[in-house]
Parts: structure tokens; C-alpha cells; sequence
């Protein structure tokens, strides 16, 4: 039977609906309502951003109330704000703290509700509603537990939903953990660590407010398929001031195109690269002033060379070697030739210092001054010319590494790495400026960042506000970390952060989970196993199959599951021969690592390491199929 007031709030769902249709023609409109060409440009590509929140708004835009004690009218809670002609609001974002009660309260702690009601929705018809009075028992309707089983169950997309309505008390109190704080957040598979930080983006937009448009958030994940899986999550609460990149993503206009061999990886990880990059730009910014000197009005005017390089020293010792520091420089040295101009000639001195400016440039004379005082170098080419120079090199590792690492870092050809981002980035900080410092740095994945690129990304976080997720049985980057602990270091603020625990596994069902936790034992002992919170899935197939059918099977295995989004995932060594299918996915376990899939199909687990291979048990919602030719790990055939 269906819930006794499904109707009523059917009618006020719908009427949200209405006035949200109509402030989405406001902000559509809103074009019309500025002068001037740019700045209609720029309210239309701000219109066109808020117009695709409100399309990704569209699926399920209200999904809970709440009745309180002490107050008349209930409180709507959805995906955003939505209020009526008169500005009253009729849903609540679910990160105001009014809404905070839906998330926490606890029949020993209720927060003044008598109840907590959740819908269901389909589009924007509700299916289903839950009632829960505060004492603990369900008054209407379905019971609480089968609205989260059913979203968990639900056949996984290529892009990754939000769980606002289904967000967990102990989620919630890391997605509202201390803005200004560091945050580490260790989480086993299944847990939803991912949609945590998202969601904790979402919350500290809106908590935050302007402080936070002046510097915005941004989130970085470990590659471009990850960003491109979960990039719907934050325009479906209604955020567009969140920027989100791939690591390899974080320097403009760099594309990594090569990929370095894993020892070649594991050097460029190293912080002491850093120390090789500084003392590269230190060897080509070496100062050989010379003298400005110039005939203005029938006598020469001069600045000694000693000046010129005192005024290069002051410039690097107050605003360090980038681009600000030249500029600082140069006016140094006009100014200084100019107070000479006006000393020298005295009551003839009635050149303006524009035009005493242009007087050396038209010469040539400054710019000859400023290139053998202050060179100018391109980041770009300074990390081109150390990988590729066995003398600059030589010079600038001498001491930091010995000849074996030099003669690894040496290589031809052009391209970049992803290990060479961290390299670019440390380049243009020094040459160049600091990156954009953000309002706070979400980095998922964090376990797999090297410790180059904890320092690339915690450059971006302004006053060292910082949330890492991550996982670190799952580390599968170029430096294995086996706990947080070797992370820290390489974070900012590293030593204030506390490391938080999601336990619950609610992607992977028990029966699959069973087959992977063996693999912690070897990969990471420390770590406390993820808790299985869906039971009654079918057990993991394992099937041995003659090697010369082990893609063909896997393929048909793939394409013979329910309805759902199936994957195949193998080895690295034969992911060079497994043709492309359009219908099925093919993924090593790196390539898979954060993302999820209904029908997982793993190809010989024997060829896969430890920790990848633990990553590729854990990615489905629904069934695995284990194909092997060789004999299984030790781990998984004792615990199949």
C-alpha cells in the first residue's frame, strides 16, 4: 500500500518543481539584463554554468523532511535551495545547518524532530516514502535501511551519482569537519570516500560563501578517467565554483604524452628533485651586471655596475626569483637612473621618466642590462634542456644525485611525463609565480601521488587547508606508502592533520569482500579491515580456462551479465593485446582504481600484484568473475 499522504507531498514536490522551472528562466534571462558586449558575454557563460545546475538538479530535487517540536511548518530538505515569489523558501539546501538533523539525529540525541521523513523519487514523481519518528520505530511506509540498499543496488552509470539523500552519520561528520583544518580520510573500498570529498566541496562552497569565491575550491584526482567519472557530482548539488583537474592536469597547457619506466617514476618522486630544479634555475639565472649608462642632455648618466647587481640581490632576497622579483628589478634600475637623470642635470632634467624609459629601450641599452643582470628563462625549456643536457644536469644533481640517478633521468625526444608535471610546476613557481592558491584542496586518491606531486598540489591550498582521501592498501603509484604516516610529511600543515576512518563498505557486498580482505594481511597489516554493509549477493565465480581462451571468455562473461555496467580488467602485460570492444570496458587495475562497476570480470590474477589485484576484486556492486590460466595467488586460493 502506498504511504497515506504520498499524494500532499506530491503536490508540494511538484509546486518546487514549478518555482524551480521558474527561477531557471530567471537566470536564463539574465543576459537581457546588461549593458555592453563583455559584460553579457560574461553573464551568459555565468548563466550557462548555473543552467546546467539546474539540469543536473533535475533527478530527485527534494528528498526529505523534517518535523520538529518547536516549529509549525516542516523543513524541506533537497539537492539545492528553491524558494517562491515571495523569496520564503520551500527546499532547504542540504548544507545549511537546518538540514543537519536529517543526517545526525539519533533516538538518544534527536535535535528536536519528532520525525525524519525520506522520499523516493523517479524523476520527479515520488515513489516511496519512510517515516522514522525519533524514537526508532517507522510510523509509514517503507523501513529506512531499503531507501540506501536500494540507491546501493541500483545499476551503476559511467558517471558517478551524488549521495546527498543517503549520506551516513558517520560520512557527514567528515564532510563537516573543520574547514580551515587538514583532514586525512582513510577509507577501504566501497566506503564512499569519493563522494565524502565531493560533497565536502559542495558544503564548504556554501559554508563558506564568499570567502570562498574570491579563492574557490578545487579537487584533484589521481587521472583524467577519474575526473571524467565523478565531474556530474558537485552540478548536481548545484555547484560551479568548484574546480576539479586530474594531477597531471594541474600545470596549464602541459599534456603528458610519454609514460617513464617505473624506476625512472620512482626517481622523479623524489623531493629531491625539487632541490635539482632550484639549483637549475639558480645556474641559469646567474647575474653579470653591467652599466646603464646613457648621454641625455649633452652629459652621460649612469648606474655602476656594483649598484645594478645590489639591486638584483635586494629584488631576490625580498620577492625570491620569479617574475614579480624581475619586475621589481627593472623598476629598481629605471628609478635608480632616472633619481641620477634629475641629480646630474638638475633644472635640466625635463624628461618625464616615460620618456627617459623609452630613451634607454631605444637603444637597446636596457634590455642589454637587464638580460646579463636578470636572464630571462622559459620553465618549459629549463626542465626540456636538465633531462635532456648531461652538463646542466651534472651541475645541477651534483651532490643530490649520484651518477646512477643522473644517467636515469637523462632521455631524448621532447614530450612530457606525468612524473615531469611536478617538475614544470616547481620550474614556473620559481621562474615564473606561485600557482593560484585555492580556499581549500580536496585531493582523492591521495595514496597515489608521489611525493613531488603532494608538494605540486599542496602549493594550491592557501593556508595549508587541505582534505586527503585515499586508501592506502590501495596505493598503487610509484611510491608504495604503507601508512598515513609517510604520507604526512609531504602534506601542508602535515603535522597538525588527524586521520579519520570511513569502516563501512557499502558498494561491495560481503560475499565479494570476503574474497579480497585476505589480500590486507600481506599489503597492508595495519590497516582495519572495511566492514561489508550489503549482504546476500552471489559468491565470486572463479573459473580456470585454457590460456589461449582467457580474453575470448572474459569478454563473453562480460557480455552475458544482467542488466548493468559490466568491465573487464587485466593484467598490464595484456592490455597491449586486448582489442577495443565498444560494449565492454577493458581496464587494468590503475585504470579501475576509484571507479565502480555492476559486473566485474578479473583476468589472471597471478600477473597482477598484490595491491592492484586487491583494487580489482573490490570494484563491483554486483557479481565477479575470476578467470585464471595460471595457478591463483596464494591469498585468493585460500580464501576461494
Amino acid at each position: 500500500m502506498s504511504h497515506p499522504e504520498l499524494a500532499a507531498e506530491q503536490e508540494y514536490v511538484d509546486r518546487a518543481y514549478d518555482h524551480l522551472e521558474r527561477m531557471r528562466a530567471a537566470v536564463a534571462g539574465a543576459g537581457d539584463q546588461v549593458d555592453g558586449e563583455i559584460a553579457q558575454a560574461a553573464m551568459d557563460a555565468w548563466a550557462a554554468r548555473r543552467l546546467r545546475t539546474f539540469e543536473d538538479a533535475e533527478r530527485g530535487l527534494c528528498f526529505g523532511r523534517l518535523d520538529f517540536e518547536t516549529i509549525l511548518k516542516p523543513l524541506y530538505i533537497g539537492r539545492r535551495f528553491v524558494h517562491d515569489e515571495s523569496q520564503r523558501q520551500l527546499v532547504v539546501n542540504w548544507q545549511a545547518p537546518a538540514a543537519r538533523p536529517f543526517y545526525t539525529a539519533t533516538p538518544q540525541d534527536p535535535h528536536g524532530l519528532t520525525l525524519r521523513r525520506r522520499f523516493r523519487s523517479e524523476g520527479r514523481r515520488l515513489v516511496d516514502i519512510a517515516d522514522e519518528t525519533l524514537d526508532g520505530t517507522v510510523v509509514d511506509g517503507a523501513a529506512v535501511d531499503d531507501f540506501l540498499l536500494e540507491e546501493l543496488e541500483r545499476d551503476r552509470d559511467v558517471h558517478m551519482r551524488d549521495i546527498v539523500a543517503t549520506i551516513q552519520a558517520d560520512q557527514y561528520r567528515l564532510i563537516t569537519h573543520d574547514p580551515d583544518g587538514v583532514l586525512v580520510i582513510q577509507g577501504g573500498p566501497g566506503t564512499g570516500k569519493t563522494a565524502v570529498g565531493l560533497h565536502r566541496a559542495s558544503w564548504l562552497v556554501y559554508t563558506l560563501g564568499e570567502r570562498l569565491q574570491r579563492r574557490g575550491v578545487l579537487v584533484v584526482g589521481p587521472n583524467r578517467t577519474f575526473m571524467e567519472y565523478v565531474s556530474h557530482v558537485l552540478p548536481a548539488l548545484g555547484e560551479d565554483m568548484v574546480e576539479q583537474r586530474a594531477v597531471s592536469e594541474l600545470v596549464d597547457g602541459i599534456v603528458p604524452e610519454r609514460r617513464d619506466p617505473p624506476d625512472v617514476a620512482e626517481l622523479k618522486a623524489d623531493t629531491r628533485l625539487a632541490d635539482v630544479v632550484r639549483r637549475a634555475v639558480e645556474l641559469q639565472l646567474v647575474s653579470e651586471p653591467e652599466e646603464l649608462a646613457l648621454r641625455l642632455e649633452g652629459s652621460f648618466v649612469w648606474v655602476k655596475e656594483h649598484e645594478v647587481g645590489e639591486l638584483v640581490k635586494r629584488a631576490r632576497r625580498e620577492l625570491g626569483t620569479g617574475a614579480a622579483a624581475r619586475e621589481r628589478f627593472r623598476m629598481s634600475l629605471l628609478r635608480r637612473f632616472y633619481e641620477e637623470y634629475g641629480r646630474i642635470h638638475g633644472a635640466s632634467a625635463v624628461r618625464s621618466f616615460d620618456e627617459v624609459e623609452r630613451a634607454l629601450r631605444a637603444q637597446g641599452y636596457l634590455d642589454r642590462v637587464l638580460k646579463a643582470a636578470w636572464p630571462s628563462v622559459a620553465p618549459d625549456r629549463l626542465v626540456q634542456r636538465l633531462l635532456t643536457s648531461r652538463v646542466l644536469l651534472a651541475e645541477a644533481a651534483d651532490s643530490i644525485l649520484d651518477d646512477a640517478e643522473q644517467r636515469l633521468l637523462q632521455r631524448r625526444g621532447a614530450g612530457w611525463s606525468d612524473g615531469d608535471v611536478a617538475l614544470l610546476d616547481e620550474a614556473r613557481s620559481a621562474l615564473v609565480e606561485p600557482p593560484h592558491a585555492y580556499g581549500h584542496v580536496i585531493v582523492d586518491e591521495a595514496q597515489d601521488l608521489t611525493p613531488m606531486q603532494l608538494r605540486m598540489v599542496a602549493r594550491r591550498a592557501r593556508d595549508g587547508a587541505f582534505t586527503a582521501l585515499g586508501d592506502v592498501a590501495q596505493a598503487t603509484g610509484p611510491v608504495r606508502y604503507s601508512t598515513w604516516g609517510e604520507v604526512l610529511p609531504h602534506l601542508p600543515r602535515g603535522d597538525e592533520a588527524g586521520v579519520e576512518e570511513l569502516r563501512h563498505a557499502y558498494r561491495v557486498p560481503r560475499e565479494i569482500m570476503e574474497l579480497a580482505l585476505p589480500l590486507l594481511e600481506d599489503i597492508a597489516p595495519d590497516v582495519a579491515p572495511p566492514i561489508a554493509y550489503r549482504t546476500g549477493a552471489a559468491p565470486p565465480v572463479i573459473r580456470r580456462v585454457d590460456e589461449a581462451h582467457l580474453l575470448v571468455d572474459a569478454f563473453r562473461t562480460a557480455a552475458e551479465a544482467p542488466d548493468g555496467l559490466p568491465v573487464v580488467i587485466v593484467p598490464e602485460q595484456l592490455a597491449e593485446n586486448v582489442p577495443s570492444d565498444e560494449l565492454v570496458p577493458v581496464l587494468t587495475p590503475r585504470e579501475a582504481k576509484g571507479l565502480e562497476f555492476d559486473h566485474v570480470v578479473v583476468v589472471e590474477p597471478a600477473l597482477i600484484p598484490a595491491r592492484e589485484l586487491y583494487v580489482a576484486l573490490t570494484r563491483p556492486t554486483k557479481t565477479l568473475v575470476v578467470l585464471h590460466a595460471r595457478d591463483l595467488p596464494p591469498r585468493l586460493r585460500a580464501a576461494s
